[in-house]
């Protein structure tokens, strides 16, 4: 299936004994039919998803939504193609008696978080639940461990390139150094950008732009090895140091996005980890074709 994934709001409601409502597809449902999910519905185009999770509970379950907090972004692929975005919501100050139409649920259940085993949850909830109530969400030092680890990786791709290769263009005329250059310079944007979330009341998330990098490269003076090296040490020295004094529950704060309606700090501090070990993948495409280049020059000259 192409295109962009279908963007829903779901409400993870809760009630005063600790259970979590779910709720079972009907059999008619293309991709989810008799599998349990949370309460959810499509975002309209001009809504936000705030007032969409609201528009639910009042409209299809008919309770008082009261005040609700954003928890995460859920990612589902459903078993007949498609694609979906949740942008989930903790549901606490709720009132009223949960009741629903048959066409839009087939069942429903209070439940003891993460999920019994019984029910056929959908996949990605069910993991989703289990690291929610079992390991209590988001933690700076396990952020702060991921991106450690994904830097080293980074690192550890680069230095496996032969010293006299990493300036080299080896795959679309880009060379392992300038690699190094692009985690540097998109790590300060996406730690800025993620500040931005956090200072800017209704800021909009903005993709890094690598073309844009790439056109700005090409005004900038040659770097050596050790001075890209030493950059990317400063770059992650800044981003862990406002990371270590990030108070821990802004790490949970949110804001929005484009595509997935909102993002939490601690993703986009992820997004960043993310990038790090994408860009060692793209190191160790090059290392191969360094390879096959140097296996190719020997064939040839062999023959000769």
């Amino acid at each position: 299936m192409t295109g962009e994934p279908a963007l829903y709001a779901a409400a993870l409601l809760l009630r005063s004994d600790g259970r979590l409502l779910l709720v079972q597809l009907p059999a008619a449902h293309r991709d989810f039919g008799r599998r349990w999910a949370l309460p959810m519905d499509a975002i309209a185009a001009d809504e936000v998803a705030e007032a969409a999770v609201a528009r639910l509970l009042r409209e299809r379950l008919h309770v008082d939504p009261g005040s609700v907090e954003f928890a995460d972004t859920l990612y589902f692929a459903g078993a007949a193609g498609g694609r979906y975005v949740a942008n989930v919501f903790t549901c606490e100050a709720w009132g009223g008696d949960p009741r629903f139409a048959d066409e839009h649920y087939a069942d429903a259940a209070w439940i003891k978080p993460p999920a019994p085993a019984s029910l056929d949850v959908l996949p990605e909830l069910r993991r989703w639940l289990t690291g929610e109530f079992s390991e209590g969400g988001a933690d700076r030092e396990t952020l702060l461990g991921e991106l450690a680890a994904a830097r080293r990786e980074l690192l550890s791709a680069f230095e496996a390139i032969a010293s006299s290769e990493r300036e080299q263009p080896l795959q679309a005329e880009r060379s392992p150094l300038d690699v190094l250059v692009l985690a540097a310079s998109e790590e300060v944007y996406l730690a800025a950008e993620t500040r931005r979330l956090l200072e800017a009341p209704g800021h909009s998330w903005r993709d890094f732009s690598e073309a844009q990098w790439e056109d700005d490269q090409l005004t900038r003076p040659h770097e050596h090895e050790g001075a890209v090296r030493s950059r990317l040490a400063a770059v992650a020295q800044r981003t862990d140091e406002w990371l270590g004094e990030l108070p821990a529950d802004r790490l949970m704060a949110y804001g929005n996005h484009p595509q997935r309606g909102v993002v939490t700090v601690a993703d986009r501090v992820g997004k960043i980890a993310r990038r790090h070990r994408e860009l060692a993948q793209a190191l160790q495409a090059m290392a191969q074709a360094a390879r096959v280049q140097v296996a190719g020059e020997r064939a040839g000259g062999g023959g000769a």
